[in-house]
């Protein structure tokens, strides 16, 4: 069977083929698909950056509210340090002075009653002491420590009967519950004294007190 092409080709269909029909459909196909994946990658990093940036307002929030922890945190060690600094003032401060009340009031009751007070002083002097060194208790070091004394002067009309009531004196004073752990030394000294215009005999009691050491 013969076929006229009367149009030139214009008019009669060219027949189809495999290899056609699968180009045109890659033709068509690989733009869409590559358009999906551009839009599915699109929508991907939106959500991605979304879900970021909510995490990067909890941070935020999270280190404001840290900063101010912190602020509060130093501003408590610093008054901790300060606290501390001032108990180690405190301690220092009881270490160099001695509280002479209730000691005048052991010094008053074991005072005889016919002993007149005269003098009544209290002195603070230092003394070079050797102790064993903090970083090294195998060694010693020589370091100034406060040495406290309380001069007590008294007076009798009868020189017999003063004097053996002032041995009263020194010995209640070294018995005392209270002075008698404190107590270091203490000397007794005589002199000829006179009183409101009366001859009599005066004694100074000299209490040198233990050293505080740290």
């Amino acid at each position: 069977m013969y076929k006229v092409d009367l149009l030139k080709g214009e008019g009669i269909p060219i027949r189809s083929r495999p290899g056609g029909i699968a180009f045109a459909c890659l033709v068509i196909a690989v733009p869409m698909i590559v358009g999906s994946a551009m839009a599915c990658i699109y929508l991907e990093h939106r959500v991605a950056a979304s879900v970021q940036l909510q995490q990067l307002n909890r941070l935020r929030g999270a280190v404001t509210a840290l900063s101010e922890v912190l602020q509060t945190k130093h501003a408590l060690q610093e008054q901790q340090a300060l606290g501390l600094q001032l108990l180690g003032d405190v301690k220092t401060a009881l270490k160099e002075h001695t509280q002479w009340s209730p000691v005048l009031t052991t010094v008053i009751d074991c005072m005889p009653d016919n002993l007149i007070l005269t003098r009544l002083e209290a002195k603070r002097d230092s003394q070079r002491r050797r102790v064993p060194a903090k970083d090294n208790p195998g060694a010693t070091v020589d370091i100034d420590v406060p040495v406290r004394a309380l001069r007590i002067g008294v007076y009798g009309h009868e020189e017999q009967t003063t004097y053996r009531a002032v041995r009263d004196f020194q010995e209640r004073l070294r018995s005392s519950a209270l002075l008698a752990p404190r107590l270091d030394t203490l000397t007794i000294s005589q002199e000829a004294q006179t009183l409101d215009g009366q001859e009599g005999v005066g004694y100074e009691l000299n209490c040198v007190f233990k050293p505080v050491l740290e």
